[in-house]
């Protein structure tokens, strides 16, 4: 049973780690984006991109973080 648990555990890990990585990855592209959009873009629409650009990158230090929790110790919004 304990060798069951620790595949699953070691499994759990490793899917987890997987996900985070390809959700960075992804932000990392949207970061790169936004950041293109806000250099061509004329003002009013470069304070939008800008605002989605700190959106994203508030995001991604939530991801590599681990999340938030709440008074109870529990996490939020995200899976991990």
């Amino acid at each position: 049973m304990t060798e069951i648990m620790d595949d699953y555990t070691a499994g759990y890990e490793s899917g987890k780690q997987f996900a985070q990585d390809k959700v960075l990855e992804l932000m990392n592209e949207v970061i790169g984006e936004y950041k293109q959009l806000a250099k061509q873009e004329l003002d009013h629409e470069a304070a939008v991109a800008k605002s989605q650009l700190n959106a994203v990158g508030f995001m991604k230090h939530w991801v590599m973080s681990g999340g938030h929790e709440d008074e109870d110790g529990h996490r939020m919004c995200l899976v991990w």
